[in-house]
């Protein structure tokens, strides 16, 4: 699925997110922190400079102004912005209506 195809209303966002990222083997093989572009209830774009292997699994903490929301998903799609930069789109894949509800508190066009 392609960044522009995704089924939620994107909003953007610049939050802060902190990242594990695995390999195929469950293994953490990346782990730091990277910046929202935009969110959705389905998942986030992110702007980092190391890129991501599609349909690799990451644990996510998303700082919100009021929260932290720790989620899981599966990068879906990867596209390099310059020599330095990628955005990073990741479908939410263990997040819960409390979660969203959270996260709908500083965005609530989210549940739309």
């Amino acid at each position: 699925m392609s960044s522009q195809e995704r089924k939620s209303n994107r909003l953007e966002s610049d939050q802060f997110i902190s990242y594990r990222l695995f390999d195929s083997d469950n293994r953490v093989c990346d782990e730091g922190m990277a910046k929202t572009r935009d969110i959705s209830r389905s998942g986030v774009a992110v702007e980092n400079r190391t890129e991501f292997e599609i349909g690799s699994k990451i644990e996510l903490t998303i700082a919100l102004s009021e929260d932290l929301v720790k989620t899981e998903g599966i990068v879906r799609n990867v596209d390099k912005i310059d020599d330095n930069t990628y955005q990073i789109g990741i479908e939410f894949t263990g997040i819960t209506e409390d979660q969203i509800g959270q996260i709908a508190e500083e965005f609530p066009e989210i549940l739309n």
